[in-house]
């Protein structure tokens, strides 16, 4: 498909299509020009008339036969004329003074002493003696009267030159449009046929530069959305195989044993692990479902102070004994989604209370057009390896990957995916406690 998409311009089908109507319409506005120029009077052409100019052409021709008739006015006229037809390529006629002439010719004749009778093409001239010299019809070379065929010849080579021309400057114009527009093609192509790395590069042209950035951003997205269902398969995988592993092991103990009170045990677990298979594929599905989803935002206008201490309150079940939190928000409007929000900042905060030590603090503020979502933990924290991949589904930390702490490693994919969702962004820094600072940005319309 590629060698089709590096031919010429010239040699494209629907090229040669268009040339051909372009030389018909040329012909075809060469003719009506040249007619409607040829109707204009000359005070605007700024050029002669035909007829004047013509005749005009023919003064030396009219006085030179009458000086030879002149000279021979002893000789009778039609003789005199005889000896005057093999120097000329028309013909020479004597006429009677009182033919009939057009008005406009008699009116010449009269005042010139010689006339021009543009439709036959003859000149007259007046002998002064009673009679006519007709001389003529003579050739002309108006292309407007011309026959069928010299005027076709005419308008083809006319139209040929002018559409050369065209194309030329259309093809030196839009070289680099055509460039480009190949350039995207071949991008498209290559997506198509799953090449997800795949860019459009050397785009300059402001027509087609917009769409190029369009496919890049679409290339990049998908081959992200891509990446991530690839690694999420894998991870799900992973989490599958552990209590896929235990119930294997339960049930092989389970029919080996003969102690009714192990077998209860071995049972139970194997409850436990049926549970926790059903709990980790619904989370999983919620959230493959959330991601393909568009969800759009339920904008709230709140005071992000009032709205902040809500939270923090429906949480203080949750907090552990002797745990320390503490509550800071600005005391201004913003507009936000408030059940987004809220599910962020519980996940960020129910995440501290299980790796802090003894303390956390959450800071709500805002910055411009953006809520900044702030907390604090004297934790362990985040390796600085780790910061990205904990952000990703099912990914934890070694510590934390025991039944006691719980979890899929799906709470801080969610934070992540719900503040894109509020077009943010959410990443994890070392804390001034000592452990990690998680901070969420969401934008916000002013107020």
């Amino acid at each position: 498909m590629s060698h089709l998409l590096a031919k010429p311009l010239f040699f494209n089908r629907r090229i040669v299509f268009y040339l051909v109507i372009l030389l018909s319409l040329q012909c075809i506005i060469a003719y009506g020009a040249l007619l409607v120029f040829d109707s204009l009077p000359s005070s605007l052409t700024d050029m002669p008339d035909d007829h004047v100019v013509f005749r005009e052409s023919q003064r030396g021709t009219v006085n030179l036969i009458r000086m030879r008739i002149n000279e021979n006015k002893n000789r009778p006229l039609q003789e005199v004329v005889d000896e005057l037809q093999p120097y000329f390529g028309y013909s020479i006629e004597i006429l009677p003074i009182d033919i009939a002439l057009p008005h406009s010719v008699s009116h010449e004749l009269k005042n010139l002493g010689f006339s021009y009778d543009s439709d036959k093409e003859v000149v007259y001239i007046d002998l002064n003696d009673g009679n006519l010299l007709q001389l003529g019809p003579i050739v002309m070379r108006d292309i407007l009267q011309s026959n069928t065929m010299s005027l076709s010849v005419f308008l083809i080579i006319w139209a040929l030159f002018s559409a050369i021309i065209f194309f030329i400057l259309i093809y030196f114009a839009f070289s680099a449009v055509w460039k480009d527009l190949v350039n995207i093609r071949q991008t498209a192509e290559q997506l198509g046929q799953g090449n997800l790395k795949a860019r459009t590069e050397n785009v300059k042209g402001w027509l087609f530069k917009p769409l190029a950035n369009v496919l890049n951003n679409m290339g990049t997205h998908i081959e992200h959305l891509v990446s991530t269902n690839q690694t999420i398969s894998h991870a799900m995988a992973h989490e599958l195989r552990t209590p896929l592993a235990r119930m294997r092991f339960e049930l092989s103990m389970l029919e080996e044993s003969n102690d009714e009170q192990e077998k209860l045990l071995l049972q139970k677990g194997m409850s436990d692990d049926i549970n926790e298979l059903e709990t980790l594929i619904s989370a999983s599905l919620n959230y493959f479902k959330m991601q393909q989803s568009n969800i759009e935002l339920n904008l709230t206008q709140v005071s992000l102070k009032q709205w902040g201490e809500k939270v923090c309150q429906s949480l203080a079940l949750f907090k552990p004994k002797e745990f320390e939190l503490t509550c800071n928000s600005q005391d201004v409007l913003a507009i936000i989604d408030t059940n987004l929000a809220e599910t962020i900042v519980k996940n960020l905060l129910l995440n501290a209370f299980k790796y802090a030590t003894h303390k956390a603090v959450l800071n709500i503020t805002k910055q411009k057009n953006s809520v900044i979502i702030e907390i604090d933990d004297d934790g362990p924290g985040i390796p600085f390896e780790a910061r990205e991949k904990i952000f990703m589904p099912f990914a934890r930390l070694d510590t934390s990957r025991t039944r006691s702490t719980g979890g899929y490693g799906l709470g801080l994919a969610y934070v992540k995916l719900m503040a894109e969702f509020h077009n943010g962004n959410a990443f994890v820094v070392t804390s001034p406690l000592g452990g990690a600072r998680f901070v969420v940005s969401l934008k916000s319309n002013d107020c």
